[in-house]
């Protein structure tokens, strides 16, 4: 798998666990980005993946 690959699929899991920790916890999106330690520079990314889990 290359690099840009692998790099998608752990974006995807660590996606997957933040919903997931979102809904066991009832966090909201800046207290799961900071749980998993999401750096700054890249939780606009993350963010925008999870509202794409939310929104038609």
């Amino acid at each position: 798998m290359n690099n840009v690959a692998a790099l998608q699929a752990l974006d995807s899991r660590v996606i997957r666990n933040i919903l997931r920790s979102m809904a066991n916890e009832h966090w909201s999106v800046a207290e799961a980005l900071d749980e998993y330690d999401i750096p700054e520079e890249l939780r606009a990314d993350y963010e925008a993946q999870i509202e794409d889990c939310f929104i038609d």
